[in-house]
């Protein structure tokens, strides 16, 4: 299981945020479940385990903060549904707009 998050630089620097600051808000969150298996390994890229789904999950407050969605280019969820046809990338951003809006 993966999570990507990317930030767009311009709006970062009109709504005066960096991208280590918005991370470091996703880091607390991950750092919280005190999983020895959800890790970092790049910049906005997370990476976990199968028993990580509740962390990963429970990203969907982001869209609720005051900045997430000023900032925020794209955020993607790579995840293996055990249908057979392996990891999927989905768009979280799309995912939370449909929902929003009730257009699936």
């Amino acid at each position: 299981m993966k999570m990507e998050f990317i930030f767009d630089e311009e709006k970062l620097k009109q709504e005066g945020y960096t991208a280590d600051a918005c991370l470091n808000v996703i880091r607390k969150h991950f750092a919280k479940f005190n999983s020895p298996t959800i890790r970092e390994t790049r910049q906005g890229f997370f990476e976990g385990a199968e028993n990580d789904r509740g962390a990963f999950g429970s990203t969907t407050f982001l869209p609720h903060t005051k900045w997430f969605l000023k900032v925020i280019k794209e955020w993607y969820w790579y995840v293996d549904e055990g249908d057979g046809e392996g990891e999927q990338k989905e768009d979280g951003l799309k995912a939370f707009y449909e929902v929003k809006t009730g257009v699936y």
